[in-house]
């Protein structure tokens, strides 16, 4: 029998109304409105303000099946985990399940902070309905994978964000639970902390658990997880293989205006994208740029296999904005041999502002003779400041000149009183 079934699943929420439309008076035009069938403007009747976060969405998951659950923000992800965990209920479909289902929702649930970490261990197995010899029995594996043994009877609310995350997982994955329910809560820890995080999950899922893993990091969704669910506005965008999946939805998420949110796969089965820097005219990598002097933004990346075509491009963000996006002019040029490439884009002198940049690069990449384009992003934006010619050292963001970007063009200009011959012409001259 499948470990888990979501059959037709759809949760709506009524917005209600607004301020200005629960007063007296709207309330006696709505009562007689009722009364005569109509709309409150005399019209057709009124249709009832609701929001579907999750509509006629069914799958089946098999045991010891990874899922992977990814999507834009409000795509519905976090509400189809609160109803797979009883946290809510639908409004509609049903499902169908068997064995313990433990929830990593959010950062603290299940847990009291007035409590010691022992005491919460065993409140929280005993919600589980979990025998407290049972528990005792896997105290001290609990403890060691979450590296709070000197601060067992220490009250939570003493713990860091960490600390918590950490004893929050170890419980759970040590519940022998049949699902686990994981949200973008993992994200919290640090890189090590999430490694095995990520390990533990594979070497569960080998003995039989199901797992529904939601998160933004597309590298993390690819390596852990059997199959991916793309949701998109509460319904089924994209349902299979985690390698399909997700390139189709990065595909969908980079031509609709890449925001950031995202942590992007870096490598796919045509391309990786190794690196990118800013490095000077001589070549030296560098973190900043003096206003007056020209660098480059050199991109590295590897074709894995020969006659590819493949664009570069980048968007360059500065405090929360995408101020441009740029793309190689050539388009998809065509490599006829695979390997390590390396592609410089020129950055102008007197070009950009006296702030920090983030520069997120992208490679477009399709077959010869093929129109299914995949895209490759690198997951953490490239940062580099640009500072006066007569600073030292870069600092922080000085904004002496409003504007994000501060282009020198050449003038001319001329005088209409006069002839031509006397006119006055000023090519050089800069605003």
């Amino acid at each position: 029998m499948p470990k888990l079934v979501v059959d037709g699943l759809g949760k709506r929420y009524d917005l209600g109304r607004s301020p200005d439309e629960t007063g007296p008076l709207q309330w006696m035009r709505r009562m007689g409105a009722r009364v005569l069938k109509r709309g409150t403007n005399g019209d057709e009747p009124e249709r009832p303000r609701e929001f579907w976060a999750l509509k006629d969405v069914s799958f089946t998951v098999e045991p010891g099946t990874v899922l992977g659950v990814i999507g834009t923000n409000g795509a519905g992800k976090t509400t189809l985990l609160k109803i797979l965990a009883r946290v809510i209920a639908p409004t509609e479909g049903h499902v169908a399940g068997s064995g313990r289902v433990v929830s990593l929702l959010e950062l603290g649930s299940g847990f009291d902070p007035e409590l010691s970490a022992r005491d919460n261990i065993y409140l929280n197995a005993a919600m589980l309905g979990i025998a407290r010899s049972d528990v005792s029995r896997r105290f001290d594996q609990i403890l060691e994978f979450a590296e709070v043994d000197k601060f067992v009877d220490l009250p939570l609310k003493h713990y860091s964000s960490g600390m918590y995350l950490r004893l929050a997982f170890s419980v759970a994955i040590n519940m022998e639970p049949s699902i686990l329910l994981a949200d973008e809560i993992l994200a919290v820890g640090d890189q090590s902390f999430q490694e095995r995080c990520l390990e533990r999950v594979k070497q569960e899922a080998e003995r039989g658990l199901t797992v529904l893993f939601v998160s933004h990091d597309m590298e993390a969704i690819v390596r852990i997880c059997n199959h991916t669910l793309w949701l998109n506005q509460g319904g089924i965008a994209g349902f299979g293989e985690s390698d399909g999946v997700v390139a189709d939805y990065q595909n969908s998420v980079f031509a609709g205006g890449f925001t950031g949110s995202e942590r992007g796969r870096h490598a796919n089965r045509h391309a990786i994208l190794r690196d990118v820097s800013v490095v000077t005219e001589d070549g030296r990598e560098v973190r900043g740029v003096r206003t007056n002097e020209m660098a480059f933004l050199r991109m590295r990346f590897e074709l894995l296999e020969n006659h590819l075509c493949a664009c570069a491009a980048y968007d360059v963000r500065a405090r929360g904005q995408l101020i441009f996006r740029t793309a190689d002019p050539a388009g998809m040029r065509l490599f006829r041999n695979g390997g390590m490439w390396e592609a410089l884009m020129r950055l102008p002198a007197r070009f950009f502002n006296e702030m920090t940049y983030n520069v997120i690069p992208s490679l477009t990449v399709a077959r010869e003779g093929e129109d299914r384009r995949q895209y490759v992003l690198m997951g953490e934006p490239l940062s580099f400041i640009v500072y006066a010619p007569d600073a030292t050292t870069p600092g922080k963001d000085k904004g002496v000149r409003s504007g994000y970007l501060t282009p020198q063009f050449r003038w001319k200009f001329e005088r209409l009183d006069e002839q031509p011959a006397d006119a006055a012409e000023g090519d050089a001259a800069r605003a």
